[in-house]
């Protein structure tokens, strides 16, 4: 009963909190000078909480603690144990066969609910919202009855703790079915960008500068005709975007344990997006060889899904990429026929 609970101040003071104590808070975000003129001292934490501390300790002594676990340098959550990169492979393989369910059986005229039942969630935690956006809807939207219409764009997410599976591309069989003004889409948008994403997967090299990976993006697939505002490519862990090495002038390196998303985010007034949205994990030997002695079948798909990368989608991939999703790099522009997908000559 709340008339018997004793106050916050008392509970906290009693273990210790006072005006000695330097008292860290650890949610769900740190912050940046760039951010808040107090970035240290910022607290995402409930006001009744941080108010209490702030009371006890002092606010100098009161401070965000969030970069111990997320930041992409040394933070504890940013390098995976064998055991959680089994646990997210697991969870990108539900994912990724979802999303392959759902292109497979996307009709025109269905609506969009009985579309987004094909991805089979089976109640395992979601890291992010279930995404399922149709014709002029904004990307994060859910389901809201729409008919599937031919000839209009579609983008679609599932996320599970450790994973998230996304496409975006048209409700078509081929470029006839577009907008007269967006029939170029392939040749004009998304061949491009699977070109370029191919070279992205060959940056995923441990050592690798969160800059130069940055730099490729915004040489060659530039902000005024792509209209990529995000990341190109971020960690991953049970919330779906922990915090990200790759920004132009990051000198943070890539290394290994690290899950990554393939989360390169094109948007387009006319074209519409493209979207190869998957997870890897980069292990160098050592890490490799325990994944094989631990988890053999885990490895043994990751070498499946290396092979179909590199032999039928003609994508090279540096020896420490360990693809997690069984969709790995396929790309179908046009959802009415999802077998017809991109490949490197």
């Amino acid at each position: 009963p709340r008339d018997r609970s004793r106050q916050l101040a008392a509970i906290l003071g009693d273990e210790g909190v006072n005006g000695r104590s330097r008292v860290g808070c650890a949610g769900w975000k740190y912050f940046s000078e760039a951010e808040h003129p107090q970035a240290a001292h910022t607290l995402e934490i409930p006001a009744y909480i941080a108010d209490t501390l702030r009371q006890l300790a002092g606010f100098d002594n009161v401070s965000n603690a969030t970069s111990i676990f997320m930041n992409p340098r040394d933070g504890l959550r940013a390098i995976c144990s064998p055991a959680e990169i089994a646990y997210f492979e697991y969870t990108n393989t539900l994912a990724s066969d979802g999303m392959a369910r759902m292109l497979h059986g996307l009709r025109p005229g269905m609506r969009d609910y009985e579309v987004a039942e094909l991805i089979g969630w089976n109640g395992f935690p979601l890291s992010c919202h279930i995404t399922f956006a149709t014709g002029n809807l904004p990307g994060l939207s859910g389901p809201t009855g729409r008919t599937i219409q031919r000839g209009e764009p579609m983008s679609s997410n599932l996320a599970y703790w450790g994973s998230n599976s996304c496409r975006a591309g048209w409700v078509a069989e081929t470029a006839v079915d577009l907008p007269s003004a967006a029939q170029d889409y392939v040749e004009n948008f998304a061949g491009i960008y699977f070109e370029v994403m191919a070279e992205w997967f060959g940056l995923m090299q441990i050592g690798m500068s969160g800059d130069t990976i940055a730099r490729l993006i915004a040489d060659k697939l530039p902000s005024d005709k792509f209209g990529i505002t995000l990341n190109p490519g971020h960690l991953i862990h049970l919330d779906e975007w922990l915090s990200s090495p790759i920004y132009l002038g990051s000198d943070i390196p890539l290394q290994s344990g690290m899950v990554m998303q393939v989360d390169v985010i094109p948007v387009h007034p006319v074209y519409a997006s493209t979207r190869v949205e998957d997870g890897l994990v980069l292990a160098d030997a050592t890490l490799r060889q325990t994944l094989a002695a631990s988890y053999p079948d885990l490895y043994a798909r990751c070498q499946q899904r290396r092979a179909f990368m590199t032999d039928v989608l003609g994508i090279a991939l540096p020896e420490e990429v360990l693809p997690l999703s069984n969709i790995p790099g396929i790309v179908p522009p046009f959802f009415l026929a999802p077998n017809h997908v991109f490949a490197m000559r």
